[in-house]
């Protein structure tokens, strides 16, 4: 049977991989949008042209929180581009917003899909956190979540915290103390494992496919950002996410630890990692996985059509 997951986006370049990743592996059954990486109307304009683009127009794409639990943030246009994608002048989405929102949309498809449903975390966790608040049985019905965030010492928002638990670290808190069962992809992981250097993207702009193309124009400013940080090329961490919950072979080393998350002014959404068994571990944290295998799929996916 079709894993059923909901994708939760603050969708800007590396999410619409991500997203088109979710739709071939999974039974896609809803993308939630949350405030983080650029202005949320464009996230919102980003998943609905996404879903339509890859010819998966049927996805439902649900409004989710517009600003973190305390609203202090800031978007990272320099990273995803001014509209998110790249700069990329696309055309208006036909497909609309569902008149549900995410945090109800959570809640009833936990229920609908009871003991099945996953959930995709590749973005801020206000509107998991807020699901959670609101219907805390949810983690009963809610099988798996998968999250995309922290960092151990090498923080790409501040010294020590990764962007996705720093938008949102009450948020973080909340889910991290839920129970629910969760597996934890790192920045340093991502980092190591999910980047698609200069010869991947060669092999990708030589392809000449309408999913090569969109890749290009949605991740351009992704990888200059990427290669003036010192990476190889374009850094893909929601990609990879999304990639080791399907395959879970590709996982090459992982360790069960208790996680918390820092609120202080100082520090704000740092990773705190109990390396220790306390007894009281909350979380799976990815540390290795099989770049090759990553690589090797999303090329076979971008050259399909």
């Amino acid at each position: 049977m079709s894993r059923k997951v909901i994708i939760d986006s603050d969708t800007a370049s590396d999410d619409t991989l991500a997203i088109l990743l979710a739709s071939r592996f999974f039974d896609l059954v809803g993308v939630t949008v949350v405030a983080g990486n650029v202005k949320f109307e464009n996230q919102v304009r980003n998943a609905l042209f996404t879903l339509e683009y890859i010819g998966r127009a049927d996805i439902p794409v649900y409004l989710g929180q517009d600003r973190p639990i305390l609203n202090r943030w800031r978007t990272v246009e320099e990273v995803h581009g001014i509209n998110g994608m790249g700069g990329w002048v696309f055309p208006d989405p036909n497909k609309r917003p569902e008149k549900e929102s995410a945090v109800d949309a959570i809640i009833r498809m936990s229920k609908e899909y009871s003991g099945d449903l996953e959930i995709l975390a590749v973005s801020p966790l206000t509107n998991l956190a807020l699901a959670y608040l609101r219907d805390p049985s949810i983690v009963k019905r809610i099988r798996k979540v998968w999250i995309m965030g922290g960092a151990f010492t090498k923080g790409n928002t501040t010294p020590i915290a990764e962007f996705n638990f720093w938008v949102d670290p009450e948020a973080t808190k909340i889910v991290l103390e839920s129970g629910m069962d969760i597996t934890i992809v790192p920045w340093e992981t991502t980092e190591k494992y999910g980047t698609l250097d200069q010869n991947f993207w060669e092999t990708v702009k030589g392809l000449g496919t309408k999913l090569s193309q969109f890749f290009v124009n949605a991740n351009r400013t992704l990888l200059d950002f990427s290669l003036s940080q010192g990476n190889s090329g374009s850094v893909h961490p929601d990609s990879l996410t999304v990639y080791l919950a399907y395959d879970q072979s590709a996982i090459l080393r992982k360790e069960r630890r208790r996680v918390d998350i820092e609120l202080c002014s100082e520090s704000r959404g740092a990773m705190l990692v109990d390396w220790y068994k306390s007894g009281n571990e909350n979380a799976d944290l990815v540390l290795e996985a099989d770049s090759r295998k990553f690589r090797d799929q999303v090329t076979s996916i971008l050259s399909s059509f």
